[in-house]
C-alpha cells in the first residue's frame, strides 16, 4: 500500500508537470500572452522548459520502482522546494504574478507528497 502510494503521487506529479510544460511552452511559441516568456536569451527560456520536461520523465521512472528509485525522490524534493520559496518571495515582493505564486503553491503540495513517499517507501533490500 505505501508503494502504491509513492506510485501514485510520482504517476501524477509526472503526468501533471507533462501537461503543464507542454502548454506553458506552446504559449512561449504561439504567443499566449499571460503565459508568455520575453527574453533577450532564448535559450535559457528553452532550458528551464527541457530540464523541467526531463525531471518529469525521472517523477514516472521513479513510479515504475520506488523502492528501487528511493534515493532519486530527494533529488525530486529538491526540485520542488526551491521553485516554492523563489515564487514565494517574488511575489511577496511584487516581481511575480498570483499564477505564479499558484504554480509555486503546486510544487509545494507536490514537493510535501513526495517527502512522505520517501518516508513510507521501504530502503531497498541489500544484495547478499
Amino acid at each position: 500500500m505505501r508503494t502504491l502510494f509513492a506510485k501514485r503521487v510520482f504517476q501524477i506529479a509526472g503526468i501533471w508537470g507533462i501537461a503543464l510544460i507542454a502548454f506553458a511552452y506552446g504559449a512561449y511559441f504561439f504567443g499566449g500572452e499571460e503565459w508568455s516568456v520575453y527574453t533577450s536569451h532564448p535559450q535559457y527560456v528553452h532550458g528551464f522548459f527541457l530540464v523541467t520536461l526531463a525531471w518529469q520523465v525521472a517523477f514516472l521512472l521513479i513510479a515504475t520502482d520506488p523502492v528501487r528509485y528511493r534515493l532519486l525522490m530527494l533529488a525530486a524534493m529538491l526540485e520542488k522546494f526551491p521553485f516554492t520559496i523563489v515564487t514565494l518571495l517574488l511575489y511577496a515582493a511584487g516581481d511575480a504574478p498570483a499564477s505564479v505564486m499558484a504554480a509555486g503553491l503546486v510544487d509545494a503540495v507536490f514537493g510535501i507528497l513526495f517527502s512522505i513517499a520517501y518516508i513510507v517507501t521501504d530502503e531497498p533490500a541489500e544484495a547478499e
